[in-house]
Order: structure tokens, then sequence, then C-alpha cells
């Protein structure tokens, strides 16, 4: 366990060596190092300082940032539902966050601001999705939760949300602002400046810091619902504990990046295969894994066609699709059961 831990970390630290040394102007890792730490020293480019503190570092923060805030938001979800489909994006949480987030835009708001926009709307859309999927029993009471009706009323939530800010950016925005969220829908790190990174990255640390502590009900919560509340777990408190600490960490990473999808799905699949048990270390090396796979794809979206730029969100689909369309392939039998 420790050793794939320290792997994991070597992958991050290479990720973040690589996407400080490379783009437009391609910098040996030593120099990008040197002109960071050591100004003065013989190794160092005095010249790109500027690019490097003002362009690449803000942007690699947030690129870390995002991809580790939306993977462990969706090992939470699959964990909190116990289904393997379960993402931010594909649920609608996002897509919630993004109307949240583009309301504040449209306001004017205060950067610090707009996490918090963005949380209130991840969480409505979260709440309106579950009351959606949700599966009524001969009683008349409600049971759990329909897999189909869960990705349905995700899919189609995002589509309606992606609408009405397409139809607010007309209606309210300038030119020069709408082609901004335009951009931002489509997902993307460019142009991230520390004053936009120090608000995220606090809230971003409290839903880390909240996932850890959902630990434990984690652990409970996956023996069952009746076998937790007989263990003494306050099952309704512990869920509600786990989806607004899911819906921080995706909405703080929504307003960051805008729209990035399946990160939330790829990288807890890929954590449970490293570690199939603990929650406390498939918190931290999820948040790992999806940091790396965030930093890999913004690389490529850099450098793969020269003085051009790819839309993060739409590299992640492309490369997230067939992921999906391979898992739920191997899932459908128990989907139609459901």
């Amino acid at each position: 366990m420790f050793v794939k831990l320290l792997a994991l970390i070597f992958l991050a630290c290479l990720a973040v060596s690589a996407n400080l040394s490379l783009g437009d102007v391609v910098l040996a890792p030593i120099c990008a190092l040197a002109t960071l730490f050591k100004e003065n020293s013989a190794l160092a480019s005095p010249e790109y300082a500027e690019m490097l503190w003002q362009i690449r570092l803000p942007r690699l923060i947030a690129a870390f940032l995002v991809g580790a805030a939306l993977a462990v938001s969706g090992y939470l979800l699959q964990a909190l539902s116990r289904n393997d489909l379960a993402d931010p994006y594909l649920t609608g949480v996002s897509s919630g966050a993004a109307l949240g987030a583009a309301g504040a835009i449209l306001m004017h708001a205060d950067l610090s601001l707009i996490p918090i926009f963005a949380f209130v709307g991840g969480l409505g859309a979260s709440f309106l999705v579950a009351q959606l999927a949700r599966l009524k029993t001969e009683s008349g009471y409600y049971g759990g939760i329909s897999v189909p009706r869960l990705l349905l009323a995700g899919i189609a939530l995002s589509a309606i949300v992606t609408a009405v800010i397409q139809l607010a950016m007309n209606a309210f925005g300038t030119q020069l602002m709408a082609q901004g969220l335009n951009l931002w829908v489509l997902g993307g790190l460019s142009g991230r400046t520390w004053p936009e990174i120090t608000p995220a990255s606090i809230y971003i640390a409290i839903g880390l810091g909240l996932a850890l502590l959902a630990a434990k009900p984690l652990r409970l919560l996956s023996l069952g619902e009746e076998a937790a509340a007989s263990l003494g777990l306050n099952v309704p408190l512990s869920q509600l504990f786990i989806l607004a600490a899911a819906v921080l960490l995706s909405s703080c990473a929504v307003a960051l990046s805008g729209l990035i999808g399946f990160v939330g799905l790829v990288a807890p699949h890929l954590t449970r295969r490293l570690f199939p048990r603990g929650e406390r270390i498939q918190i931290i090396s999820c948040a790992l894994v999806g940091a790396i796979i965030t930093l890999v794809a913004d690389l490529f979206a850099r450098v793969l066609m020269p003085s051009q730029e790819l839309p993060l969100g739409a590299l992640m689909a492309v490369a997230g699709g067939p992921f999906f369309i391979a898992l739920l392939s191997r899932s459908i039998d128990r989907l139609e059961t459901t």
C-alpha cells in the first residue's frame, strides 16, 4: 500500500514538472524549478520568471485542485449511492453548480462569492435529481434510488441548465462576457489568476477535510443503511454530511474551471483497483489520481495543437466517454433489474 501511494506521489510530481516545463516556451525541469525557487542560481531563467509565476504556476495549482476536488466528489457520490456510475457531471451536480456560478458572474459578484453561488446551485440540483430518481414502494413511501432514473435525470438537467446559461448569457451579458462564459462552459483553466485560486483553494481544502471526516460513516454505510443504524450511526445526517461535502467539492471545481466531466467517474475506479480497502487511503489516493489525470489532460490541451488551446472539458469528454460506455455496457444487466 505504501509503495503504491509513493508511486502516485511520484507520478504527481512528474505531472507537475511537465506542466511547468512544457508549453509554447519549453524549459528544462531543473531550470523551471530553479527559476521559481532560486532566482540567483546559474540555472535560473529570470526572463521567464513572470511567465512561470503568473501563468503556469496558477494554472498548475488550479488543475491540481480541480482534479482532486472532482475525483473525491465522485468517490463520495459513488460510495453514498453505492452506484459505480455516479459522477458530479453525469448526475447534474456540476451543471447546477455551473448555473449558480454563471449567475454570480452575470451579477458581477466578488470572486470569493462564486464558489458559494456554485455550492447553492449544485446542492439544489443534487436534491432535485435525487427526488426524480427515487423509487416509490407499494406502500407509497419512497425507497432507494433507481440508477437509470438517476442518469436520465442528471443528463436531462444538464441539458436544461446548459440551455438556461446560454440564454442568460445572450440576454443579460455583454458580447465579451458571453464569449468568456461560452469558453467557461466548455471547461478550461486558461488565464487563471491568484485571486481566483485563493478562495477556491480554501473551500476545496475544507471539502477534502470533510471527506476525510466522512471515512468512518462511509465504512458503516457500505454495510447497508439498516446495519449502519444498528451500529449507532445517524444515517440521514451522515448521508446529508457526505452529500454536502461532495457538492462543495464539485461546486468549487466548477467555479474554478467550468464544466469538466468524467474525472469524478474515472479516478474512483482506478483508486479502488489500487486500494481495495480503507476509506481514508482511498480518499487521499483518489485526490492524487484525479489531480494527475487533470494535470495530464490540461498539458495535452495546451501542447497538442501549436499556438492553439483545446477546451479541457471537451478533451476529457473524448477521453472519458469511452470509459463510461464500457462501464455502462458491463453494468447493463444490473441496471435493467433495478
